[in-house]
């Protein structure tokens, strides 16, 4: 499997886990269906600024989307936003809160570990 296929496995998984469809995420990104279903099959690279997006979106850091084993990732999906009627507007929400308390999560975890190397 080629690092394209990997990364669109990845992002079929964790779009379709989380219960969004590909029109959902093309209006999100800006882009036809058709491109989020040539990334999905590994069939495209996707652009470098969509992947952010959608880790944004999707509530994982980037380099989740690399693992062969999302398993084994620390990919938390506790956050995760069910609705049939999503528009992008509540994406772009969604995704700006996910940032937020992934980098709450990351900057607690920091000073944990500073505290433990006191």
């Amino acid at each position: 499997m080629n690092q394209d296929q990997l990364i669109g496995k990845n992002l079929q998984a964790l779009r379709k886990k989380l219960g969004f469809t590909q029109d959902q995420i093309a209006v999100y990104l800006g882009i036809l269906r058709e491109e989020v279903s040539y990334y999905e099959n590994g069939s495209r690279t996707i652009p470098s600024p969509l992947l952010s997006k959608l880790a944004n979106l999707y509530g994982v850091d980037e380099y989740d989307f690399f693992e062969e084993d999302l398993e084994v990732a620390s990919v938390n999906l506790a956050l995760a936003f069910r609705a049939d009627s999503l528009k992008a507007s509540d994406l772009e929400q969604i995704a700006k809160f996910k940032k937020i308390v992934r980098n709450y999560l990351k900057m607690k975890t920091l000073l944990a570990d500073e505290s433990a190397g006191s």
